[in-house]
């Protein structure tokens, strides 16, 4: 089955907007031999979404898996363009379109910590969203997330575990010096050759710590 890309999908569903539909996105569809079970939340509802008057026809649209094997993802909040990936390994092993997905992710945080989501595409997402201070940035302070995408859902021993994990992660990050300049590489020829060193020194101890938390979060998840 040929899957559709992100920008026809989009579009599709803001053509059906137009018309009173609706994209309800990341939601999970039990298929029977008789037919096909849709759990609609009562939200849609109460928030004035759908009318209970009104017969509705639903439209599926298949989604590529984004997360077919473990990895760790670093995002942060860009000052323009708004959460985006920093970096993510193993390099290459994420669907271009994730980016989106972090977006979606960050926007609903509000406050510093742990948290796990499931969706049909991101099977779990275990994230620890943190802040560190920053001379460059607006506000003096840089917003990041690290990210852990496995292909399988969790359960809560592992959930707990991991979240102790990127705890510790995110207190090693905290404790490198000028952290936030490596968020600064793809405008590092807007700064002075001082700076610049930095960035670059930075930005590869920060890889080297996320590859080495990437190999921790391997050995943690293949353990019974």
């Amino acid at each position: 089955m040929k899957m559709m890309i992100e920008k026809d999908r989009k579009d599709l569903i803001s053509e059906a907007q137009k018309f009173g539909g609706m994209g309800l996105r990341h939601q999970f569809l039990k298929v029977h031999k008789n037919g096909a079970k849709f759990t609609i939340s009562k939200t849609y509802i109460d928030d004035g979404l759908l009318d209970p008057e009104i017969v509705y026809t639903l439209i599926l649209i298949p989604e590529i898996k984004i997360a077919t094997k473990t990895s760790v993802v670093l995002s942060y909040f860009a000052r323009k363009k708004g959460p985006l990936v920093f970096y993510a390994y193993p390099e290459n092993n994420l669907d271009k379109g994730f980016s989106i997905q972090i977006a979606t992710i960050m926007d609903q945080v509000f406050r510093e910590g742990f948290f796990v989501q499931h969706s049909s595409i991101i099977p779990s997402s275990l994230n620890y969203y943190f802040e560190i201070p920053s001379e460059w940035a607006r506000g003096s302070k840089e917003m990041l997330m690290i990210s852990i995408i496995l292909d399988k859902h969790t359960n809560k021993l592992l959930e707990k575990n991991i979240e102790e994990l990127c705890a510790d992660f995110v207190l090693q990050l905290k404790n490198i010096e000028n952290l936030f300049k490596a968020l600064y590489t793809e405008a590092i020829d807007k700064f002075p050759d001082k700076d610049r060193s930095d960035i670059k020194k930075v930005n590869e101890n920060l890889k080297t710590k996320i590859k080495e938390f990437y190999n921790e979060i391997v050995a943690l998840t293949k353990q019974k």
